[in-house]
């Protein structure tokens, strides 16, 4: 059985791998996935969102767990969360999924995308959604959470976590995904960042935007099979 650590994505929970789990398991994983400080129900951490405290919330995972060596699979902000860990403790990561990762931050797309966490505006706009995040992270939280991936991004766009030398210098095999359709990154994004990383593969998704939730979790499956395994 090969042990797999899901990261979430940005405004998520580990819930958000609840249906591809079985999946997973199906096919030999012993798949788990873990909520990022400040994420599903959790307290928001006084220096608010930030990678290295996701990047220690990964570690102590390893750790409780006695995982000498990772592999994980992330999505969007989870992807830059594994790699950033990898940065981080490379001794500590034996392989990296990632799907759907924003790795150009500057600060035109970044505004586009904090423009998008008003409370207010979503509460008009897609009272649906802002329903599901009150039910993941809390009626009294869930506005918080967007303010502090607001503030996560534009940090994000002044300093980024990870540079260019930093991707040269991975050492574990990386596989990038990423959707044809995804509006919040391109394959251009991600194909620059491949073209970085020493092992690395790249692959794109058909018919595919950025929210998992409208992931084919088949196809996602079956790519990370064969990666893993």
């Amino acid at each position: 059985m090969t042990q797999l650590l899901l990261l979430h994505g940005a405004l998520g929970s580990k819930n958000q791998f609840d249906e591809i789990m079985p999946l997973l398991n199906k096919k030999g994983f012993t798949a788990e996935a873990i909520n990022f400080a400040g994420h599903g129900g959790f307290s928001i951490p006084v220096q608010g969102y930030n990678f290295n405290v996701f990047a220690n919330d990964i570690l102590t995972y390893a750790d409780e767990h006695k995982i000498e060596k990772l592999n994980l699979f992330g999505y969007s902000m989870g992807g830059y969360a594994a790699l950033y860990f990898a940065k981080l403790h490379p001794n500590r990561v034996n392989k990296i999924a990632t799907l759907n990762v924003k790795f150009n931050w500057d600060p035109l797309s970044t505004q586009k995308e904090v423009a998008m966490l008003n409370a207010d505006k979503m509460i008009e706009k897609v009272p649906a959604f802002a329903d599901k995040l009150m039910f993941q992270h809390g009626l009294n939280i869930w506005k918080q959470v967007l303010k502090s991936t607001a503030e996560m991004m534009e940090n994000l766009s002044k300093d980024f976590m990870l540079t260019k030398e930093d991707f040269e210098q991975l050492k574990a095999p990386v596989m990038l995904g990423v959707g044809d359709k995804d509006t919040t990154t391109s394959i251009d994004e991600t194909l620059a960042i491949h073209r970085l990383i020493p092992q690395s593969n790249l692959w794109v998704l058909p018919n595919t935007g950025h929210p998992f939730d409208r992931i084919n979790h088949a196809i996602l499956t079956e790519q990370l099979h064969p990666f893993f395994q």
